[in-house]
């Protein structure tokens, strides 16, 4: 097979159709496990796939190529039944795929390996591992952890189980995902990006265990960037192009040039441009000098770049140059000198750096490099709005313009500026990317891994683009991980062990073997971090970064405060006022727990105080002398759920945002009870006001029932499918539902959960008042959220504990209780909840920060937060 032969599809699959046979009769290929017949895709203003048809024997690993955007991730998400198609089929095993759904795709026999790993980062190694294999499979959730365990330990990794995802390492997390699709023993396996945060040694692992599931007769479709992988690895290859298949052939019938030019549907005439070193336009001048630099992961760091210099920074993963290029970038602390163009520059200031022209490409796309909200063209000017704006407004006129002249010379791939960056591929992204920093005319350019992700087509733009800004004067410092990518573009590579540079290649000797000899003899080993070392578990450590270690805390608090104001009033110890303080609690636990259900899930729910008043005002109508009981009670049942059904309908049916639905439903109740009753009325029937203020000692029936509640929903959301998936659904909503979450449904419950837990604190409210008085529910609403705050759950949802929002509930009463007995005026009696709460506020969000700083130090990624019930569908990507 000729080059030219490689542009004409006709000539290709006719080729393809003989080698294929031929191959599949000399290999004894099974039959087909995997047939995607006529597949059509389209999204807004994209056409992912086109008829495409897509045949995967038993026993072989068939390839998939493509640009990213030519729809191979996309292709991928069909066949597992997360994205439904507009046309064709899909069968695994001989059985169709009746419906998009990822647990129907499983049980038919598929696995999964995501580019973009499908997995829960709040819920636990074994949390994720058993949603993504099914409970059966592993036993239920109490023999999750000891299955997930024997999963992982053939990889040598040291992943405990028990971590939470979110304190892993990419690399760690990846192995996770592996492994839990090989538990499956699928009759298929996709493997997507599978090698690109995997260490040489992890990926001959993998390879290993591909070929064993081959050879027990199971089809794996490898999806992959890396052609000399692809070339290893696979029996066959099918090319995708602009959402078209482009032929099939047998691998060892084409070499890897003929497939790269086959994949970007061109003559591959050169990949990289001729360097400065070479052309003479390196100036000089150093345009960055860095002198004795010096943090926790690095040490005597000195070295300078001059204009039109590229320089690379290499050496085994773990060794300090990603957190040197943040550094330079002014994202870490440092001590030493960071001049450009002769002006040192405030160590540790983002602010500083960028003033001075230094401009960072980072290697975390999606959380640090692009607004997923936004437009490409709002992207595209996002760091040159002045240019863009006139009189402090920004001109939607000239973002379009500026923005089609960069997707015009950077040949970027969108059907248009105003089209949301989500939509576009990754190697699109990268070049919108490249396009704000290259409009920013940088001094220094600092691009971490620049093509991660990113196709052979795409690799190509993005080297020219990488080699004209250092063309147009810019000093470029690359941080990578491919020495081919090293050797092709720089000038010069400075080799990193253990935090220091070891060796500096220059000119002639800059070439992959020396760069990975170099790396390899300084490190021979390579070393974990932190965060893989503290994946071993450390009991105490994990608990303390744990869900219950507040309740622990706000325990704490509360019985020291005991102790001073006993001690300043003995009379606070009395039998009355403990009795007092523990009923005025109860129904505080209950609203709390409300609360925090929905939080949960990522969701928001601020019309419980006026729930509370509603149901009161209802109950003054009936449980009253001359009433009937049972109906008054049946009717705030129905009230209560029926509220939780509108709350919960309108915010999944709609995709409204939780704040704005369940405000709207706090005016409504309000003015409804406040027409029933504009002034109090009703007194409650005596009997049932003292039947509820019953009590054991002193203890009140009520708060030992509320907190047996709180208890039971604790173990449930630890221990059930249903606390899991609720947890699962607030870590990552996109994630969950490509696991087979049913999000919506899970979402829904939770609102009428919140609202039925309102109905005992509305009861017991309605015991403390006597009469049917809404307007004292109102101030549940915040007292709701300042439990959950002080509770320490995530107000993004997927953390928080009912144990804690127990201790959370009795503090807040507490301090509350306290303002008399100190001789304290009764203003302190809301000074004093606000300043706790405020004081936790803080203190909680100093040690995510530690944390969060601590996983960027470790290369553990930053974590997507989905707004409050704001659903990001993957749908929305044709890669």
């Amino acid at each position: 097979m000729t080059n030219s032969d490689l542009y004409d599809v006709a000539t290709v699959s006719g080729d393809a159709a003989t080698t294929t046979a031929d191959a599949n009769a000399a290999r004894n290929f099974g039959p087909t496990v995997l047939k995607l017949d006529g597949i059509v895709k389209t999204f807004p203003g994209v056409r992912a796939l086109t008829d495409v048809t897509l045949d995967v024997l038993a026993g072989e690993v068939h390839a998939l190529v493509g640009e990213n955007g030519a729809g191979k991730s996309t292709l991928m998400a069909v066949a597992s039944g997360a994205l439904a198609p507009n046309e064709g089929t899909v069968q695994i095993g001989g059985a169709p795929l009746t419906s998009a759904s990822p647990d129907e795709a499983r049980e038919l026999g598929l696995g999964i390996v995501r580019q973009d790993p499908a997995l829960l980062p709040d819920l636990t190694v074994a949390e994720n591992m058993a949603v993504g294999v099914g409970y059966k499979r592993v036993g239920g959730l109490g023999r999750a952890v000891a299955w997930s365990q024997r999963q992982l330990d053939g990889w040598e990794m040291g992943i405990d189980a028990k971590t939470r995802v979110i304190d892993l390492s990419v690399e760690q997390r990846f192995i996770v995902e592996i492994a839990k699709a090989l538990a499956l023993d699928p009759k298929v396996l996709i493997l997507d990006e599978p090698t690109e945060h995997l260490s040489l040694e992890e990926v001959q692992k993998l390879f290993r265990k591909v070929r064993e599931l081959v050879a027990g007769g199971t089809a794996v479709v490898y999806i992959s960037h890396r052609i000399p992988e692809v070339k290893q690895i696979a029996d066959r290859i099918t090319v995708l192009r602009d959402g078209q298949v482009r032929g099939t052939f047998d691998a060892d019938e084409v070499d890897e040039s003929q497939i790269v030019e086959r994949v970007i549907g061109r003559k591959l005439e050169t990949v990289f441009p001729e360097k400065g070193s070479a052309t003479g336009s390196v100036g000089a001048d150093d345009r960055l000098a860095v002198t004795d630099l010096h943090s926790d992961e690095f040490h005597d760091i000195t070295f300078a770049v001059k204009a039109g210099e590229i320089v690379g920074l290499a050496g085994v993963q773990g060794n300090g140059q990603t957190q040197l290029i943040r550094a330079l970038a002014g994202l870490e602390p440092t001590t030493g000198t960071i001049a450009v163009g002769g002006t040192p520059i405030s160590n540790g200031s983002n602010a500083a750096a960028s003033a001075a022209g230094v401009v960072y490409v980072p290697a975390d796309r999606h959380g640090e490099g692009v607004f997923l909200p936004l437009s490409v063209g709002d992207n595209i000017a996002a760091k040159t709005l002045p240019k863009v704006s006139r009189g402090g407004m920004v001109s939607e006129r000239r973002i379009v313009q500026t923005a089609v002249e960069q997707i015009k010379r950077l040949a970027i791939k969108t059907p248009s500026p105003r089209t949301p960056i989500s939509s576009l591929s990754g190697g699109n992204q990268q070049k919108v990317v490249l396009a704000r920093t290259l409009l920013a005319k940088p001094t220094v350019l600092l691009a971490e891994e620049p093509t991660q992700g990113v196709d052979a087509g795409a690799r190509v733009d993005i080297y020219r683009i990488l080699r004209d800004a250092a063309d147009s004067g810019a000093a470029v410092v690359i941080l990578s991980s491919d020495g081919v990518e090293l050797e092709g573009l720089c000038d010069r590579v400075l080799i990193m062990s253990r935090g220091s540079v070891v060796q500096e290649l220059v000119g002639e000797e800059v070439s992959e073997a020396a760069i990975a000899r170099a790396a390899l003899t300084s490190t021979t080993v390579r070393e974990r971090t932190d965060a893989d070392k503290s994946a071993r578990g450390v009991k105490l450590r994990r608990w303390m970064r744990g869900d219950q270690s507040p309740a622990a805390v706000l325990g704490a608090i509360f019985l020291l405060l005991g102790v001073v104001v006993a001690a300043t009033n003995p009379s606070y110890l009395g039998a009355f006022n403990i009795n007092n303080l523990l009923f005025m609690a109860a129904p505080l636990l209950f609203v709390g727990a409300a609360q925090q259900v929905v939080v949960l899930g990522s969701g928001f729910d601020l019309s419980v105080g006026p729930l509370m008043g509603f149901l009161v005002v209802l109950a003054s109508y009936w449980i009253v002398d001359g009433g009937n009981l049972y109906v008054g009670i049946a009717l705030m049942v129905a009230g209560a759920i029926a509220t939780g059904v509108i709350n919960g309908f309108l915010v999944t049916r709609f995709t409204i945002n939780p704040v704005v639905v369940t405000l709207a439903t706090y005016m409504a109740l309000q003015g409804i009870y406040l027409a029933l009753r504009s002034t109090p009325g009703g007194i409650i029937f005596g009997p049932i006001a003292d039947q509820i203020q019953a009590r054991i000692g002193i203890v009140p029936v009520v708060t030992i029932v509320a907190v047996v509640v709180l208890l039971v929903l604790e173990f449930a959301l630890r221990r059930t499918r249903w606390g899991v998936e609720l947890r699962g659904v607030g870590s990552r909503i996109d994630a969950a539902g490509r696991l087979g979450i049913k999000v919506k449904r899970t979402q829904f419950f939770s609102y009428v959960l919140c609202s039925f837990l309102v109905l005992p604190a509305a009861v017991i409210m309605m015991a403390q008042i006597g009469i049917g008085d809404g307007r004292p529910s109102l101030s549940y609403t915040l007292s709701s959220v300042t439990v959950v705050v002080l509770a320490g759950a995530s107000i993004f949802g997927g953390r928080g504990s009912f144990i804690g929002i127990l201790a959370a509930a009795f503090l807040v009463q507490q301090v509350l209780n306290v303002s008399p007995f100190l001789g304290l005026s009764q203003a302190w009696s809301y000074w004093l909840p606000g300043l706790i709460t405020l004081a936790a506020a803080v203190l909680y969000a100093q040690l995510r920060r530690t944390r969060r700083r601590k996983r960027a130090v470790a290369g553990i990624p930053r974590e997507p937060r989905t707004p409050i019930a704001s659903p990001i569908s993957s749908e929305g990507s044709a890669s």
